[in-house]
């Protein structure tokens, strides 16, 4: 078991739940596949375990949410919230010992992983029975992004969201430029804001492949357009590499061509989102691809301090790429381990969704400690706690995220509206990864593989053609097993 366990955390990078630990200490599953189930009568709780990770913390009214859902439902809510950086650790570790909590926020990492080792309560059922108010609110799509071969094992607590391409829409007035359609408009674009001078840097990016999450082509889909740089299944169901492909290889001289020619940052390679932040807040950056909805507003604000004219503006997708990802919800789950399955469904997580007091409470926090009331039907965030200077912005929910269509009287900054239209209008939703043991430990060498050969393509180490050959000649026993596995 705990060979199983180093493999996993070595090939994910991450603390990813063991198959073996799993289905040999958790209280359901049978190490055979997904746990069947929906169908336990609805009894009320009298407590809800929840670990989450996403929220506001404890120092800013985390337990006074968690009182005033008590004081609203009758049930006690004990609320784990580990450390950020070793969440995902700590769940391990429940699971391990056979004490993970009834409800549990889960990535799209490791929730796959787990609905398949048969950790998680199947909800089909009870989501599609349900009567709750929720059920006639939220939005279908975010619900079935979740589901693995028909079956529903987790709930998502907002929209997966993804990365729009912002552009500072003030350097394109100034210089009597419109917004680009197509990749060489967008190419003459990035020309453009280099003729600034002044350390301007044209377009900025959290580095070559995103290999911590899929989609790994996230940041930079103007270059990357038909490119797939992972494994994707073909209409006729056979899986393939993308990576090997001739798009692949088209995607790699349109990069190495824009580096050369100076319009993508020369570190790019090693770049963090945070440094990429702070170049943007800087003035430097005319273009960076980074999370649609509050983040155009963050960005704005962060940058007009240096630069008071500074306005961004979300591009819409270029034509050769077609469209912007949405990423796979987060999920809230039940594990197998929760007694009373079906009442922490409709008690938390129907009744977080419902449009009404529950939804306020989980998006917004308690009133008059969290928001006010303004007395015309409209609500207004309080400042946090811990920092005066800032309003609270969610208790648990993301407010620009909600998967329901409920009317929030807090209204949201118009620019933020505007970055969620341009995203969703040129987005497609992205599928829940295929985990399994073979892909788990042959994906980390591969990606690193992938890496290698982009980095030395870009810089002009090796042409485009060579890093091909290196990518097959190297990467071709992770690849043979991960393609073998998959169609078996």
């Amino acid at each position: 078991m705990k060979k199983n366990l180093l493999i996993r955390l070595t090939s994910l990078g991450l603390a990813v739940i063991s198959a073996i630990g799993m289905t040999a200490c958790s209280g359901g599953g049978t190490g055979e596949g997904p746990a069947q189930g929906g169908n336990e009568e609805y009894t009320k709780p009298e407590s809800i375990k929840m670990t989450f990770d996403t929220c506001m913390t404890f120092e800013n009214g985390l337990q006074d949410v968690c009182d005033e859902y008590e004081a609203k439902t009758g049930i006690k809510l004990e609320l784990e919230k580990p450390d950020h950086n070793k969440y995902y650790e700590k769940i391990t570790l429940a699971f391990a010992s056979g004490t993970p909590s009834d409800a549990i926020e889960m990535g799209s990492t490791y929730y796959p992983e787990n609905a398949n080792n048969g950790a998680l309560w199947d909800m089909t059922n009870a989501w599609d029975t349900t009567t709750a108010h929720a059920k006639e609110i939220v939005d279908a799509s975010y619900v079935d992004a979740l589901k693995i071969d028909g079956q529903l094992y987790g709930f998502p607590t907002v929209a997966g969201n993804g990365t729009v391409t912002y552009v500072r829409q003030d350097w394109l007035d100034e210089m009597g430029l419109k917004m680009p359609g197509t990749y060489d408009e967008f190419i003459d674009m990035l020309r453009a804001f280099k003729t600034r001078g002044s350390g301007t840097i044209p377009l900025t990016a959290a580095g070559l492949l995103n290999n911590g999450e899929t989609p790994y082509d996230i940041y930079l889909r103007e270059f990357y357009q038909d490119a797939i740089p992972d494994f994707y299944q073909k209409e006729d169901g056979t899986w393939v590499d993308g990576f090997s492909e001739p798009a692949m290889e088209a995607a790699l001289t349109r990069l190495h061509d824009a580096f050369a020619e100076g319009l993508i940052d020369g570190e790019i390679v090693t770049n963090k989102t945070s440094t990429c932040r702070d170049k943007v807040n800087a003035g430097l950056v005319g273009c960076f691809n980074y999370w649609a909805g509050m983040w155009c507003a963050k960005l704005e604000d962060a940058t007009t301090g240096a630069n008071p004219n500074a306005k961004f503006a979300a591009m819409p997708i270029i034509k050769e790429a077609g469209h912007y990802t949405e990423r796979v919800p987060t999920a809230l789950v039940i594990t197998n381990n929760c007694a009373n399955p079906r009442g922490v469904f409709e008690d938390l997580i129907m009744y977080s969704h419902d449009g009404g007091e529950g939804q306020m409470l989980f998006t917004h926090g308690v009133l008059d400690k969290h928001y006010k009331d303004n007395g015309d039907g409209t609500c207004t965030a309080l400042p946090y706690y811990e920092d005066p200077t800032k309003l609270c912005e969610k208790a648990f929910y993301a407010p620009e995220l909600s998967i329901s269509t409920w009317d929030d009287p807090i209204a949201l900054d118009p620019r933020v509206e505007e970055s969620l239209k341009v995203f969703r209008d040129n987005r497609t939703f992205a599928t829940v990864p295929v985990v399994s043991d073979v892909i788990s430990e042959n994906l980390s060498n591969l990606n690193v593989i992938k890496g290698e050969v982009a980095a030395n393509v870009l810089h002009g180490n090796i042409s485009v053609q060579e890093g091909m050959e290196k990518y097959n000649k190297d990467a071709g026993k992770y690849v043979e097993a991960i393609l073998a596995d998959l169609n078996s």
